[in-house]
């Protein structure tokens, strides 16, 4: 569910609202169906828990009086402490010892479907000897399902040169964010090349910043350089912002860094970017404009 709703915009776009209520409702009755054959066996659980050492007992002592079995005060008091300890190890610490078994057999296979991962060749870049180019892909096809017919990228050849603006329009699903993808290295190539020549400054579609002031966010690790960080304050609009480098001026303020507050006081080489602009805010337009 939360997937759905954090995609509901591509939902929506492309009417996709049944086939997704369908697939909900069908998972939604297996999932009840587990909760519910759960319940159950719990209930079953805790009604031996309480009456199981009860009866035993009751058992017990009627087969001994029909054997005409002489029962002694001593005998009784031993059966019955016996008996409670029984209880404990059979009906609360047996079942509680078999989930924690599931539990971590589950956990575990878990943890090695995700370390039999193929590992995702990372992308090194490295600085173009002649400054003629930059990105360089050719005949570039790749694969988010290796199993899937349908390709992410399909013969995709284009070359980038320094101080050129590339810009990549499409309509939802045309393969712009897997573009970018291929670039970062996070995209495995089924076919074809990619050359990237200098440091990259990604900034994402979803903006992101972590808890702390305007001036963490942006320095991101690196140096202070109040040179350098008054350009990227007027750069991200930010200089009309009262406070930005008090502490206590948080999220709020922060909306304007996600234009690529820190990826600009990084100085790559270039710079990849997804939705930048859309939408801006009513303060961002206006500077913009």
């Amino acid at each position: 569910m939360s997937e759905v709703i954090a995609g509901i915009k591509t939902i929506k776009v492309n009417a996709w609202e049944k086939s997704f209520i369908d697939l909900i409702m069908r998972l939604r009755r297996k999932e009840i169906f587990k909760i519910l054959k759960s319940s159950y066996l719990r209930g079953m659980n805790l009604a031996s828990f309480f009456s199981v050492s009860k009866i035993m007992i009751f058992v017990t002592f009627i087969t001994n009086e029909l054997l005409d079995n002489l029962i002694t005060a001593s005998q009784v008091f031993v059966v019955v402490t016996l008996f409670e300890a029984l209880r404990f190890s059979s009906t609360l610490y047996l079942p509680m010892a078999v989930e924690k078994v599931s539990e971590a057999v589950v956990s575990i296979r878990r943890i090695k479907n995700y370390l039999s991962l193929d590992e995702i060749p990372q992308l090194n870049t490295q600085l173009s000897s002649d400054g003629e180019m930059m990105v360089d892909m050719q005949d570039f096809t790749a694969f988010w399902d290796e199993e899937s017919e349908s390709p992410a990228l399909k013969g995709l050849s284009f070359t980038v040169r320094p101080g050129e603006l590339l810009t990549v329009i499409g309509p939802v699903g045309a393969g712009k964010s897997s573009l970018l993808r291929a670039l970062l290295g996070e995209l495995p190539r089924s076919q074809g090349k990619v050359s990237v020549h200098g440091r990259i400054a990604y900034v994402s579609q979803q903006p992101w910043v972590f808890p702390g002031t305007v001036r963490s966010n942006i320095l991101f690790g690196k140096k202070y350089e109040e040179k350098r960080y008054e350009e990227v304050i007027k750069a991200c609009a930010l200089e009309e912002r009262a406070h930005y480098n008090d502490p206590s001026c948080t999220h709020p303020q922060l909306q304007p860094v996600s234009v690529g507050g820190h990826d600009i006081y990084k100085e790559g080489t270039f710079f990849l970017t997804s939705h930048i602009l859309w939408p801006p805010g009513n303060f961002l337009t206006q500077y913009l404009l």
